[in-house]
């Protein structure tokens, strides 16, 4: 692996600037999306599990809306 990685390296540095900048730019997208697929999938496992994975979207907001009353209510006292 390491033979692989040297070469893609050398490729890499042999690039002009412009598409070295590119390529990061490239690469740092697929990191974010790969982040974003990773926490989909952790999140509609959680659903799943919490048998809300069919939950309509109306749902989910009055269910946030409800909690955000409650930490507002508990954190905000007069």
């Amino acid at each position: 692996m390491s033979g692989s990685i040297n070469e893609l390296a050398e490729r890499i540095v042999a690039l002009e600037p412009i598409e070295q900048e590119a390529l990061i730019e490239k690469v740092a997208e697929l990191n974010f999306q790969r982040g974003l697929d990773f926490l989909s999938q952790k999140y509609r496992k959680r659903l799943a599990q919490e048998g809300k994975l069919d939950q309509s979207a109306a749902e989910v907001l009055a269910e946030l809306a409800k909690l955000r009353e409650e930490i507002a209510a508990h954190d905000y006292r007069a």
